[in-house]
């Protein structure tokens, strides 16, 4: 049992039930679904074969829905086009342009800003917008092909977080029960409404993660953080828009403030890069998810890895043995700090009853803390204090327990309903027996409240010895 999370994408390399299988008994917690590529009907698939083989290996799994924002990309390009430092260029959608492009930002642009092509690998700078034309010139020399990236990290695009076709995409993942929907493009806290609003309207409990690739998201970062219900570090972008040397302070920054506001961070792109083509990673990429779990991240993400690399399982175990390694060692516990004064609270009462209850696992060594939760909130609230012991989270509802598996430490574990809080004790003692979650002398520590079944009225704490 790890307590740092892993989420996977599913793509042709691995959506198919053995290999799926696989990937959840390896560590997948999370399960992604990237809506940049494919259609809805291949979705449906998806989601069918995800929920099958999380039921036929008993096991809590999350859906997160990637919304695909809007299409930076180039359009068809004939062959290799050909780019030599000082070329003048031009790009639109009429199709008369050197190269086109699939999302109109020449209204957006201005002269002298930024623009990269291909992973950044070119670097333009744009002179002039005219009639829906943006002329740049290159800096330096290089290729692209169809369909290659496009990044402009000095230009607001407005709107573009939640485009025609991710509200489109979001209301088919809403419909279809996935647990998280990830809003690509994040600039400001304003964004996330947009997409909240429609959730609302479709009274819908799926979570947003805002996901963190633009300069203009790191400015606004603690405003998106307490705006969103989690947060994914996407890297691949956030370098180019802002610079490598800049990414893992950023990186950091953003994983305090989730454990600051209480949710739950993902860490993406390029984690095990080479396990694409190869079986091992390389050592840079093993320290970068060692320093992940070392940092207290809540999950790490593999994307192509798991999509369309040679070996997707080897990737997942890969990254589950670097984490239980680093867990292991008691080295890791050192890194753990919990600064009360910058700990936003809404609810002091329960914080502190979680707080407590993680301090008497770890004066006791209690190998568990059993929580019972509604809405999951106190169990999110207990994994931001990363106690040294699991977190059990005791609830009714099966979709509430598959949105606690992003949620560091925890697992959920679901239980037949219960209005007695005496007997709701007993519950969960019978649950951490039957799952093997303590051994006979062990000691578990229980939370729970007064009015089972009704969120806030926890209020018990409390230790037993099996």
């Amino acid at each position: 049992m790890k307590r740092t999370k892993i989420v996977a994408t599913l793509g042709p390399a691995s959506q198919n039930e053995k290999t799926l299988k696989d990937l959840l008994l390896a560590g997948v917690d999370v399960v992604r679904l990237n809506f940049s590529h494919g259609n809805l009907e291949q979705k449906t698939e998806a989601i069918t074969l995800v929920r099958a083989m999380a039921e036929k290996v008993k096991k809590e799994v999350a859906i997160l829905a990637d919304l695909p924002g809007p299409k930076l990309r180039l359009g068809e390009v004939d062959g290799t086009f050909n780019i030599k430092k000082g070329d003048v260029l031009t790009f639109g959608l009429n199709g008369t342009e050197d190269l086109p492009i699939q999302y109109d930002f020449t209204k957006a642009v201005k002269e002298g800003q930024r623009m990269f092509l291909n992973d950044g690998l070119i670097e333009l700078t744009i002179l002039s917008t005219k009639k829906g034309v943006v002329t740049a010139k290159a800096k330096n020399s290089g290729w692209v092909t169809s369909r290659k990236g496009i990044n402009l990290p000095e230009t607001i695009l407005e709107g573009a977080a939640f485009t025609k076709e991710d509200r489109e995409a979001a209301k088919f993942a809403i419909e279809s029960g996935v647990e998280f929907i990830a809003l690509s493009f994040v600039q400001s806290a304003a964004d996330i409404e947009m997409l909240r609003t429609l959730i609302k309207e479709k009274k819908s409990r799926v979570k947003i993660i805002a996901k963190i690739e633009k300069p203009e998201a790191v400015k606004n970062i603690e405003a998106i953080v307490m705006a969103a219900d989690g947060i994914m570090v996407a890297r691949g972008d956030l370098a180019i828009e802002t610079s490598p040397a800049q990414v893992p302070l950023i990186q950091q920054k953003i994983i305090v403030l989730g454990r600051q506001y209480q949710k739950p961070v993902i860490v993406a792109t390029q984690m095990l890069e080479s396990m694409i083509e190869n079986p091992r990673p390389t050592r840079a990429e093993a320290s970068d998810v060692a320093n992940a779990v070392i940092s207290q991240v809540d999950a790490v993400m593999l994307s192509a890895e798991s999509a369309s690399g040679k070996y997707p399982v080897e990737a997942v175990s890969t990254m589950s043995t670097i984490i239980a390694a680093v867990e292991a060692d008691p080295e890791f516990r050192r890194y753990i700090k919990i600064n009360w004064e910058k700990l936003h609270f809404r609810d002091l009462r329960m914080n502190a009853l979680v707080a407590s209850s993680a301090s008497l696992a770890y004066r006791l060594q209690a190998p568990v803390i059993a929580i019972g939760t509604v809405t999951g909130k106190s169990a999110q609230q207990l994994s931001s204090f990363r106690p040294n012991a699991f977190i059990s989270a005791l609830t009714h509802d099966d979709y509430i327990a598959r949105q606690l598996v992003l949620s560091w430490g925890v697992y959920p574990v679901v239980v037949p309903e219960n209005a007695e809080s005496h007997t709701f004790e007993t519950t969960m003692v019978d649950a951490l027996r039957k799952r093997k979650f303590v051994k006979k002398g062990e000691t578990a520590v229980l939370v729970w409240g007064s009015k089972i079944g009704i969120s806030g009225t926890t209020n018990t704490v409390r230790t037993v010895t099996l």
